[in-house]
């Protein structure tokens, strides 16, 4: 034995099964962390965090994660939910649309609105043209548009037709 104190130190390696446990340990924390899946920012972020997470590890690791399927669902649910509300603002700009088109009349003006707000309806999908609410509005409006004369330059909001008396034609002037 040594005549003074002896310090004895020692360094322990973990084990490879240690590592892919601890990692695989932190994926399924940030996996559960997810919890119900809404359309926000905040909900997206903790998916990716975990997607990123799992991506990043090793195969044997992620054979130990026990609730991909979780996050499989969570990406899946909120493409849903984004779908959800990709059609119902595409909806709402072409009821805005519509709603704009406003009293019909036979104007470049009205014409205009109503041809934009058709060109908008026929862009979407059948998905999104269910979700708009005033369609019949468009159609009425096209319908009462195509049924309009043209009103005379003269501003007396009458419609004018010019005659001529041809020798021989009795159009009740003399």
């Amino acid at each position: 034995m040594p005549a003074s104190s002896v310090t004895i130190s020692a360094t322990f390696k973990e084990t490879t099964e240690t590592v892919n446990q601890k990692a695989a340990a932190a994926v399924i924390a940030k996996i559960n962390a997810i919890g119900t899946v809404a359309y926000t920012e905040a909900s997206k972020s903790l998916i990716d965090t975990a997607r990123t997470a799992y991506d990043a590890l090793t195969n044997d690791q992620k054979t130990l994660v026990t609730n991909y399927e979780t996050l499989t669902t969570a990406e899946s649910s909120y493409s849903e939910l984004k779908t959800v509300a990709d059609n119902q603002a595409a909806a709402a700009d072409v009821i805005a649309k519509i709603n704009a088109i406003g009293t019909v009349a036979y104007t470049e003006a009205s014409k205009s609105l109503i041809d934009t707000a058709r060109t908008a309806y026929d862009a979407l999908t059948n998905d999104q043209k269910l979700l708009v609410t005033n369609y019949s509005t468009l159609t009425t409006a096209e319908s009462t548009y195509r049924s309009l004369t043209p009103v005379s330059s003269n501003g007396s909001g009458f419609s004018v037709t010019t005659w001529e008396n041809e020798p021989g034609d009795n159009l009740g002037t003399e």
